[in-house]
């Protein structure tokens, strides 16, 4: 390549412009634009690490960074297009226990704590067992307890057979407990299990 120089329109002079002479130094700030640049003649060996940030990034064709957090009664739902955690409200949690007695007296079958802050739904299905040998029917009555909420249910079963007592309370925090007894002084073998889900409010 040679640039030919006119002086006073007498002679000219050829220079020669060495090769890879022409660097970043010689250039005219944003003289070299996209249009100047052979198709796909900038690859990825061509950049340096790190250059190309989110913003210089087609956010529509990749995906940001996941960050950001969900706070404290939300859970992690989706990624947004700029990588910002979506929450979802978290579901209610669930508190349970099972257990089995044998019933004459007031007696707790199953209970569970329920922790402060939250009221509750708690659900019961009591079933209670008579022995072949009991001389008659037995009545047995089982309670659900939720804090300071209960309900009853009294049940007849007969010699040999097997009843079930659902019972369902709204309630406060504290304990979910199920208590049976029997009348007459025969007892029954009660298996039951208690649950209780968060709600927001029971009014």
């Amino acid at each position: 390549m040679s640039l030919f120089v006119a002086l006073g329109g007498a002679s000219y002079a050829a220079v020669g412009v060495p090769f890879n002479s022409v660097g970043e130094g010689q250039l005219r700030h944003s003289s070299v634009t996209h249009s100047k640049l052979r198709f796909e003649a900038v690859n990825y060996q061509d950049i340096v690490p790190g250059a190309v940030g989110r913003v210089r990034a087609n956010l529509g064709q990749i995906q940001a960074r996941v960050n950001g957090t969900c706070a404290a009664g939300t859970a992690f739902g989706a990624v947004g297009p700029n990588g910002n955690s979506l929450c979802n409200p978290a579901r209610p949690s669930e508190y349970g226990a099972i257990g089995t007695q044998a019933v004459n007296g007031a007696t707790t079958v199953a209970s569970v704590t329920l922790p402060a802050g939250s009221s509750y739904l708690a659900f019961a299905n009591p079933t209670a067992s008579v022995g072949k040998t009991a001389g008659a029917r037995v009545d047995v009555t089982c309670t659900l307890t939720v804090g300071n909420a209960k309900q009853s249910v009294t049940s007849t079963v007969a010699p040999g057979a097997t009843e079930s007592l659902p019972l369902q309370v709204a309630g406060p925090a504290g304990t979910a407990a199920v208590s049976c007894s029997t009348a007459g002084g025969t007892p029954a073998s009660v298996t039951s299990s208690v649950n209780a889900i968060q709600t927001s409010s029971n009014n």
